[in-house]
């Protein structure tokens, strides 16, 4: 008997150094290969998380440092983490134009408490389905509907920044994604939240502070593990905020769930339908939330609830904060810089170069 257990013992421990050396030998050669790259130091296992460990208005300042130091093509260490940089648009074409290789990072995971697996978070079957979905409901008529509501938002975004003109430099990002988080909760669930007249009302405070911890925590490694993050401040009080998020936006399905059931009940003339499809763009506008579930009705397998949540708290993320991805293109080279330019003056019709 001793001498089975000695034999097992050894077999097993024999087992486990294959496999560990095997998977350091991987992760050695793994190492070397990556830092042939050009890119900052990295300290063991926090890589290059100090770095990043700046206030949030001096991240963009660091990262255009070491973009500048390192292009075209770097690589971080986000702790055990390679980060590879990509900073010319031919490259970045490359992986964008790919519906292969459409798995997302590990940083991703930090957005499933909120987003789920909606269209920004999920892969596979589930994200060629609901994309299949989801397309339809930005046709050009549908999204011409809300020109009006474009107009008006962004007619308060100039009154407001034409109040701060003859004053000190400001910040413009809270301006934008005000602005922009009035346009997207209009047009994704259908109503007002005047984000812009009243910044401080529970939801819009709670979507800036999950974006805000969402990023802190991606850039410190020793948050990544949900028991740390959850037991530190940050995590109680990102959990506060998702209840507030998620609150709020079950409540806005469940209430357009039974609007458009009492609708549809009260639909059944023919001649009252027509009148409000002729009135479609002026009285009529189907927000995504609508489109969202008239097409989930008429699929062969329905989504659910939850679903349908996480795809709606997913355009309010990308929505509220994407316009200001784009006004930060202009310190870009000028022939990538000029490039912008000219084609969004393509597409609005208006030379914003003048």
């Amino acid at each position: 008997m001793d001498l089975l257990t000695l034999l097992l013992t050894a077999v097993l421990i024999f087992i486990t150094s294959s496999y560990l050396f095997k998977f350091l030998s991987r992760r050695f050669k793994f190492i070397r290969l990556i830092n042939k790259l050009p890119g900052p130091p990295a300290l063991p296992l926090l890589g290059n998380a100090l770095d990043n460990a700046v206030p949030r208005n001096q991240l963009m300042k660091t990262w255009m440092e070491r973009s500048h130091k390192y292009a075209p093509i770097y690589r971080s260490w986000g702790g055990p983490i390679a980060v590879l940089h990509l900073t010319r648009p031919e490259h970045v074409e490359l992986i964008l134009n790919s519906s292969k290789h459409i798995d997302k990072s590990m940083v991703y995971n930090f957005l499933h408490p909120w987003l789920g697996t909606g269209l920004l978070t999920s892969t596979g079957a589930k994200w060629h389905s609901h994309r299949k979905m989801i397309t339809p409901t930005f046709h050009f008529k549908i999204l011409d509907t809300f020109v009006d509501v474009f107009v008006e938002k962004s007619q308060i975004l100039v009154d407001k920044l034409s109040s701060k003109m003859d004053q000190e430099p400001f910040d413009v990002y809270p301006f934008i994604t005000r602005c922009a988080m009035d346009i997207i909760c209009e047009t994704a669930m259908g109503i007002e939240i005047n984000a812009q007249r009243d910044s401080k009302s529970d939801y819009v405070r709670a979507v800036y502070e999950v974006s805000e911890l969402t990023i802190l925590r991606s850039l410190r490694p020793w948050l990544w593990h949900p028991l740390v993050f959850n037991w530190t401040k940050y995590g109680r009080r990102y959990n506060q905020c998702l209840s507030v998020l998620h609150g709020f936006t079950n409540k806005v399905i469940r209430e357009r769930k039974q609007f458009l059931e009492e609708k549809k009940k009260n639909s059944n003339n023919q001649t009252i339908e027509k009148n409000e499809d002729d009135d479609l763009g002026k009285k009529k506008r189907m927000a995504f939330l609508d489109l969202l579930l008239e097409a989930s009705a008429h699929a062969s397998t329905p989504l659910t609830d939850v679903e349908i949540r996480e795809e709606v708290d997913t355009f309010m993320f990308e929505g509220h904060d994407t316009p200001y991805s784009r006004h930060l293109l202009v310190p870009l080279p000028p022939r990538i810089s000029s490039s912008v330019s000219r084609q969004s003056s393509r597409r609005i019709g208006y030379d914003l170069c003048r």
